[in-house]
């Protein structure tokens, strides 16, 4: 009897992102405020004759997160199944929404189901820090704290939900390339614990006073467009307009949903990807 696990990946957003230094590896330090989204890619997973990785709606280079990630979980758990993986992607590439990390960390849970193994969500996160810097997060895939080069993640106690409006310009930011040019730059401290605070009083005005990204005055260097995608945004009549992660994807906030909606309208002949979607 074939058994075919369906799970649906997550992407994430970056409500605050700091760039506190450069660790003894040549690892950015981070800190940030992370929070899932109600955009999703499809994974189907079972098992066969040979591992085999299947995208649709993007090409993704032979090696990739969900080999990695079917790779580590073999060497740890020590299982010989073989797996057939078919990942249906919605998230863009090069956006800062970790569409690579979510598929790992949906091919990870659906392992542990599917090989019956004994293991703990901490201990799946810290074999997750092995295949990508968001797979930890992607794994809990709630709002929490996250530093260190991704691998520390501390649930926030909060179950806040609201509505973005999300847009990225045809052109994404290389995340190595977007670190090189914040190492160039004057390098800015952002507030993460007001950010966090916000979050834990469900406060959207604090939060939109708060939101912020090291990263996006770098990424802007290299893409002029986000600084674009902001602008449009902004002309539309949202609040605030920020980039995400290492871009080049954008948030549109706005206390007023139809706001949103009337900003996606008209930016969809504009963008390739826009999409409203829920925080939390």
């Amino acid at each position: 009897m074939r058994r075919i696990m369906k799970r649906y990946a997550p992407a994430k957003v970056n409500i605050a992102l700091d760039v506190l230094g450069v660790d003894a590896r040549g690892y950015h330090d981070l800190d940030m405020i992370m929070a899932p989204v109600s955009l999703f890619d499809e994974v189907e997973i079972e098992p066969a004759a040979r591992d085999v990785v299947e995208f649709v709606g993007m090409d993704v280079p032979e090696a990739n997160t969900v080999r990695k990630a079917i790779d580590v979980m073999r060497e740890q758990f020590g299982f010989s199944t073989r797996f057939f993986v078919r990942v249906v992607k919605r998230i863009p590439e090069q956006a800062g929404l970790a569409g690579g990390s979510a598929d790992a960390a949906a091919v990870m849970k659906a392992i542990v189901e599917l090989e019956g193994l004994d293991v703990s969500l901490e201990r799946l996160m810290e074999l997750g820090a092995k295949v990508g810097a968001d797979v930890p997060f992607c794994l809990l895939s709630r709002w929490a704290r996250v530093q260190g080069i991704g691998e520390r993640v501390v649930p926030i106690e909060s179950d806040w939900r609201f509505f973005i409006v999300l847009v990225k310009p045809a052109q994404g930011v290389s995340t190595p390339q977007a670190f090189a040019r914040w190492d160039e730059g004057v390098q800015t401290r952002m507030d993460v614990d007001r950010t966090q605070a916000a979050v834990e009083r469900n406060d959207l005005d604090a939060l939109m006073a708060s939101v912020c990204n090291a990263l996006e005055a770098p990424a802007i260097e290299l893409v002029p467009a986000v600084e674009q995608v902001r602008q449009d945004l902004l002309a539309q009549g949202v609040a605030l307009a920020r980039m995400t992660g290492s871009g080049s994807a954008v948030m549109g906030f706005s206390r007023d949903k139809s706001v949103l909606e009337r900003a996606a309208k008209s930016l969809r002949t504009k963008y390739p990807f826009v999409e409203i979607v829920q925080v939390g």
